[in-house]
């Protein structure tokens, strides 16, 4: 594998968060749902990115003969 890193970024997560924590509730059970929801997701995304990541450096170097 020729990267350094692969997923999401720090910077992304943090983003993705701060996106789906925009609209906080004030009711403490609905927070935590809230909370385990966007854990979730957040989760979702990074293996989406990882998968993308892993299947790019797995991909055979094209190579044409001239």
């Amino acid at each position: 594998m020729g990267r350094e890193h692969i997923g999401l970024s720090r910077r992304e997560l943090e983003r993705e968060l701060n996106w789906l924590l925009r609209s906080p509730p004030d009711d403490p059970q609905k927070m935590a749902k809230l909370l385990a929801q966007a854990i979730v997701t957040l989760l979702e995304k990074n293996n989406g990115r990882i998968a993308e990541d892993l299947q790019r450096d797995n991909e055979p170097d094209v190579e044409e003969d001239f």
